[in-house]
């Protein structure tokens, strides 16, 4: 071969070798066109789902406290001792179980064997007794009605403490949130379906799929509007109100 064949075939090559890459090129950007035109054909509207649902405590926690004071050792302690007895009757009478029923430990406080209250040395009562009677039930009910009968106690001579550093005395508690769950949600899928439809009804447009849901917040309130989502929050009241507030991303068409 010539070198002028040679210089022929060469020239071919680079001029194939640059056709192809034009061509690569040109295929590439019309395809990037295509997927952004794609992309941009797809239309969602971004909705949230709001449900509230008023339910029942299904559980209570109620404490009996008591605190006797004394100059006698052995007097405190027979007296706190008569008042966890007597306590425990009037439970068992107004119809709680045994197994429901809890005694608490008892504690006793020597005012003149603490080094900070030397000052204390002339107070009367040099004994502090303290202790608890605690009822866990799912007997909501029965605590209520109970709670009214609470003077008996006091006619037998029972004080009860009333210092619960800030805790709810009953305490009414959801423990079955978690069933509720996933009716809650449906329905909260449900609302935001309504209102997705209804906009794109206004816009002419039809509702499709979710492209993406976000579950949201979760909370509990008290029937005197106190949150009580958190775990140490105020939970006094034996009827709930569940709010959920979930975000939908729904396809439009």
């Amino acid at each position: 071969m010539s070198s002028e064949d040679k210089q022929a075939v060469i020239v071919s090559a680079i001029i194939i070798g640059v056709c192809l890459l034009i061509g690569l090129a040109t295929g590439g950007y019309y395809i990037g066109k295509g997927s952004t035109r794609f992309k941009s054909d797809v239309r969602t509207v971004t909705v949230k789902g709001l449900v509230e649902k008023e339910v029942k405590a299904d559980q209570a926690v109620w404490t009996l406290s008591f605190r006797r004071a004394s100059e006698n050792l052995k007097d405190a302690h027979a007296r706190i001792t008569a008042d966890k007895e007597l306590s425990v009757a009037f439970l068992k009478k107004q119809g709680f179980k045994e197994e429901e029923i809890n005694l608490q430990p008892m504690k006793i406080v020597d005012k003149l064997a603490r080094d900070y209250d030397s000052g204390q040395a002339n107070e009367r009562y040099r004994y502090v007794a303290t202790s608890a009677v605690r009822v866990m039930t799912k007997n909501v009910g029965l605590v209520i009605k109970s709670l009214g009968e609470t003077e008996k106690l006091l006619k037998a001579g029972v004080l009860l403490d009333g210092q619960m550093d800030g805790i709810a005395n009953p305490r009414y508690m959801l423990t079955a949130f978690n069933e509720l769950r996933p009716q809650l949600l449906a329905e909260a899928t449900k609302n935001a379906r309504l209102t997705a439809q209804q906009f794109a009804s206004d816009s002419g447009a039809k509702i499709g799929k979710i492209r993406s849901a976000n579950q949201g917040t979760i909370q509990i309130f008290g029937s005197d509007g106190n949150d009580e989502s958190a775990y140490y929050s105020p939970t006094s009241t034996p009827v709930k109100k569940i709010r959920v507030v979930s975000t939908f991303d729904f396809e439009l068409k």
